[in-house]
């Protein structure tokens, strides 16, 4: 399962861009080429994660989907010879790096180790602690 969709790659890059990378041509998009950039690109972060979840997550938070686009776009504009590949070796380098951070428990999707979206405040808070030293009854007469 992908994380993010062509729609996802079309809505953060420039059309423009989209073209050069996918068609030789030079012509139109080709959805086919960023499916298949974005199905590799999910498989890739599916093996930072699947040490720390179950996969596949039944909710995948945003970062995931910005993650999945920017090495979708790395790795489409490393087949070809754009200017622009410095920018996007940066973008995907911070995308390997924030992987990792999850991988190691450094930083937390907010996901529980189903994979499901935990709710902060989903329940009760339960708080232990030693009896009342002030109470009602005890300040009678003050």
């Amino acid at each position: 399962m992908a994380y993010a969709t062509s729609q996802d790659m079309i809505d953060r890059f420039s059309e423009r861009q989209l073209v050069e990378v996918t068609d030789p041509e030079i012509l139109t998009i080709k959805v086919a080429a960023l499916d298949r950039a974005l199905e590799d690109a999910s498989d890739e972060i599916d093996g930072y994660l699947e040490g720390r979840y179950r996969l596949p997550l039944q909710s995948p938070p945003r970062s995931l989907r910005i993650l999945a686009c920017n090495i979708a776009m790395y790795r489409l504009l490393s087949l070809r010879q754009i200017d622009v590949m410095e920018d996007q070796r940066q973008r995907y380098e911070d995308a390997i790096k924030y992987l990792r951070a999850v991988a190691n428990g450094d930083i937390n999707l907010g996901l529980n180790q189903v994979g499901q979206t935990v709710d902060p405040a989903g329940g009760p808070t339960l708080v232990a602690g030693p009896e009342r030293t002030f109470s009602r009854d005890r300040l009678k007469g003050f």
